[in-house]
């Protein structure tokens, strides 16, 4: 009896709780080391050389190549110059916020060093993906591995960046470090103002990735995620004497909450912000599975919760407006939220991952880049270089 009892337990739990298991790369990552100098290949050319006697991990393998990761793109090399190892694989996964180009084959070193070994290097005008550069070095992944690029031998591409901030506060009595103090957030809208950055709209933005229209080079699109009261009470008056516009991303169920903005500060502050979808109840995620409702709810579903969103946003302003861009809750997103998107009209949306925006990019995977209390004015102007 008592087994059956928990037997049922168990049955209703995972319903209530489903468990979602995502398929792992442990299996197939390994560790090789390089009997003979190889170039390094992508699905169209020649991209890198790995130097004989370097150990590197493979992600994946076929018939005739051993597959690896340099950035964050996936290449590939000859099994006939090359030996299974008995090393532990590295850890391949990583961050790539900055987008480079070599002008030259650069010598990737094994440490950020003059005196540094080269175990590789990279071919002429390719464009690779390495992390926030580090003294004189950009770190990058190679084969597994992180290596070292002087700077002088990378051209930083800039791209477009969409500034992420959330709350605003006189002064700091936690340790949330998205919640930035508001002499801070002005100091950097100084910046910008004083340095000539023109703010630009989503609908700008979308039309430059497309392809579809110029932008200025200095160009930068400035977003707030969950609509709280002090993107009104001091974001505003600052953005309007600045003359910038920026993006109010709205928790739509939450207008009107202490703490949040109103439906008559939507309506009154439209001449700097354009507002847009962030959900309407669909702000949470299972704490069980670490998923979010995005991420495991049918299209039929998110798709009313998208359109809730829109319309609650579209019924405050009126005047034929319309939502078009979304911020996905944490980040989290999946196909079929995409999709219900797409099908409710969207069409951009913002991720948390860091990063500027280029020509070509995915609609629906837009980079952002995290402003946090942490950080400097000269961290801050690097963000806005793609550095």
């Amino acid at each position: 009896m008592k087994l059956k009892k928990l037997i049922i337990f168990l049955l209703l739990f995972f319903v209530a709780f489903p468990i979602f298991i995502e398929p792992t790369e442990a299996s197939t990552v390994k560790s090789i080391k390089i009997t003979e100098t190889t170039p390094v290949f992508d699905d169209y050319q020649k991209v890198a050389v790995f130097l004989k006697g370097t150990s590197h991990t493979v992600v994946d393998e076929s018939n005739l190549f051993y597959h690896t990761v340099i950035g964050n793109d996936q290449v590939k090399f000859s099994k006939k110059k090359a030996v299974i190892s008995k090393d532990t694989p590295n850890n391949w996964k990583a961050a790539h916020p900055v987008r480079a180009k070599t002008s030259k084959a650069v010598q990737v070193l094994d440490r950020p060093a003059v005196k540094a070994k080269s175990f590789g290097h990279i071919q002429p005008n390719m464009t690779i993906n390495v992390q926030r550069v580090k003294g004189n070095y950009y770190p990058v992944l190679l084969g597994g591995k992180t290596g070292y690029i002087h700077k002088n031998d990378l051209l930083i591409e800039a791209g477009i960046p969409v500034l992420m901030y959330h709350d605003l506060v006189v002064n700091k009595t936690d340790q949330n470090a998205s919640t930035l103090e508001v002499a801070k957030f002005k100091e950097q809208m100084d910046y910008l103002k004083a340095n000539n950055w023109t703010t630009i709209t989503p609908q700008q933005l979308e039309s430059w990735v497309a392809k579809k229209g110029t932008l200025p080079k200095k160009s930068v699109l400035i977003t707030f995620d969950d609509g709280y009261k002090s993107t009104i009470d001091m974001a505003y008056p600052i953005l309007k004497n600045h003359g910038f516009q920026a993006t109010s991303f709205l928790i739509t169920s939450r207008i009107d909450r202490h703490g949040v903005v109103s439906e008559q500060d939507i309506f009154q502050t439209q001449d700097v912000y354009s507002y847009q979808n962030h959900t309407h109840l669909f702000h949470m995620f299972n704490s069980f599975t670490n998923l979010s409702l995005l991420q495991y709810e049918s299209e039929l579903v998110i798709l009313e919760d998208i359109q809730q969103a829109n319309d609650s946003i579209e019924q405050i302003i009126g005047r034929d407006y319309q939502v078009m861009a979304h911020a996905y809750p944490y980040g989290k997103r999946s196909l079929t939220a995409i999709l219900a998107l797409q099908a409710a009209g969207i069409t951009s949306a913002y991720t948390i991952d860091e990063g500027n925006v280029f020509r070509g990019d995915s609609l629906f995977e837009l980079k952002r880049q995290r402003i946090h209390s942490n950080m400097n004015l000269k961290q801050f102007a690097d963000k806005l270089q793609g550095r």
